[in-house]
């Protein structure tokens, strides 16, 4: 059931990220909602779930919404790792601090797209696609974190914390 849970969950996220925040925000910047999914599914379900995600969600990016393979695909590869390290030490209780690493998440991906655009080719003015776009995300991202938390953290399953099943 929980499967099948996240499946419908990603599909709506995907959904409202290709189709419906476009309408909303008509500007340059909007809120990733497939980014905010890959850290929070990171790290509250652990290493094998975060790199599932982040390849879906940056092949998904990159592919279907996106202009050039490979922007999003490993920026959410190498952040899913970090996130699944440090969320096995993140309890539900520490919304604060989910916060705050959502927030170096968003930041650290700006840096490592812009380093992919960099390494690719492209021209970029690092200092000035830095500021125009952490700040608008930041304030998105930092809005979205905690109900898109509460979501994920109810797709956790209960068997997650204990190396045993439940047995009552």
């Amino acid at each position: 059931m929980r499967k099948l849970a996240c499946l419908v969950t990603a599909f709506v996220v995907f959904i409202l990220q290709g189709s419906v925040l476009p309408f909303l925000f008509g500007g340059v910047t909007q809120p990733n909602l497939i980014f905010l999914f890959v850290v929070l599914m990171s790290l509250h379900h652990g290493k094998k779930v975060a790199i599932y995600t982040a390849l879906l969600g940056g092949f998904a990016q990159d592919v279907v919404l996106g202009n050039f393979f490979g922007i999003h695909l490993l920026p959410y590869l190498i952040i899913a790792c970090i996130a699944s390290y440090i969320g096995q030490y993140i309890e539900e209780e520490q919304w604060l601090l989910t916060l705050l690493v959502v927030l170096a998440a968003t930041f650290l991906d700006l840096v490592l797209t812009c380093l992919v655009l960099l390494v690719s080719g492209q021209y970029i003015n690092i200092i000035a696609y830095l500021v125009e776009f952490s700040v608008p995300m930041l304030i998105y991202h930092g809005i979205l974190a905690l109900p898109v938390n509460h979501l994920v953290w109810k797709l956790r399953r209960k068997e997650m914390y204990y190396s045993f099943a439940d047995f009552r």
